[in-house]
C-alpha cells in the first residue's frame, strides 16, 4: 500500500522539469529500482557538480542521477555564457561520456518558461546594478543539500536551481531505501518551502 506524507511550508509554483538526456530512464522503469540506484554511485552529486562547473567554467542548472541498464549516469544542464550544454557523466568514473549544445536555449522563442525565468534571474544577479536589493544572495548548492539532509536522511539524486516568482529555489530529490523525498529550499534564505515524502509499506 502506498502512502504519502506532504508538508507544505510555503506557497510556491514551480515549472516542471523536462529530461532530454540520451540516457534518461523511461517512465515505465520500476520505482524500486529508481529508489535504490543512489546507493552504488562512486561520484556523489556534489562532486559531479563541482567537476562539471570547473571543466566548463559555467553553472550547473540541473543535475540528475539516472540508470541505463546496469550503468549509472548523471545528466546535467550546464550554462556557459548564453549557451546550454547537455552533459552526461559516468557516475562511477566521473568521465563525461556525452555532451551537446542545446541550440534551442539560444533561441528565446523556443525556450520554455523555466529557461527564460532562470536566465532572467541570472541577469539580475550578474548585472551591473550595484544595488544589493536587486541582487540575489544565493546560498551554495552544498548548503542547500545540507539543509535538505537535515529534514530527510537520504542520498541526493537530483537538484535543480529554479528561478520563479522573483526568487531562487533549489529543488531536490532524495532517496533512502524505499523512501523518496522532494524538498524545495529557498535559494537565498535557506528556508524549507516544501517537503513531501513518499514511502511504500506492505
Amino acid at each position: 500500500m502506498n502512502k504519502k506524507i506532504g508538508i507544505i511550508a510555503g506557497a510556491i509554483v514551480l515549472a516542471g522539469v523536462v529530461g532530454t538526456g540520451i540516457y534518461h530512464t523511461e517512465a515505465s522503469s520500476s520505482k524500486e529500482g529508481e529508489l535504490q540506484i543512489a546507493a552504488v554511485e562512486n561520484v556523489t552529486i556534489e562532486d559531479a557538480t563541482k567537476k562539471l562547473e570547473e571543466a566548463y567554467q559555467g553553472t550547473v542548472k540541473e543535475i540528475e542521477l539516472d540508470k541505463e541498464g546496469n550503468k549509472l549516469y548523471y545528466e546535467a544542464e550546464v550554462i556557459v555564457d548564453k549557451q546550454e550544454y547537455d552533459v552526461v557523466m559516468d557516475a562511477e568514473s566521473g568521465e563525461v561520456v556525452y555532451e551537446e549544445i542545446d541550440d534551442n536555449y539560444r533561441n528565446n522563442d523556443d525556450r520554455d518558461d523555466d529557461d527564460r525565468n532562470w536566465e532572467a534571474g541570472q541577469q539580475e544577479t550578474n548585472g551591473e546594478n550595484n544595488n544589493k536589493d536587486n541582487k540575489s544572495n544565493l546560498i551554495a548548492q552544498e548548503k542547500a543539500i545540507e539543509i535538505a539532509k537535515q529534514e530527510f536522511d537520504g542520498e541526493v539524486v537530483q537538484i535543480e536551481l529554479d528561478f520563479d516568482d522573483g526568487r531562487y529555489v533549489y529543488e531536490l530529490e532524495l532517496v533512502n531505501g524505499q523512501q523518496e523525498a522532494d524538498i524545495d529550499v529557498h535559494g537565498e534564505t535557506g528556508d524549507i518551502l516544501s517537503l513531501e515524502i513518499d514511502y511504500e509499506n506492505d
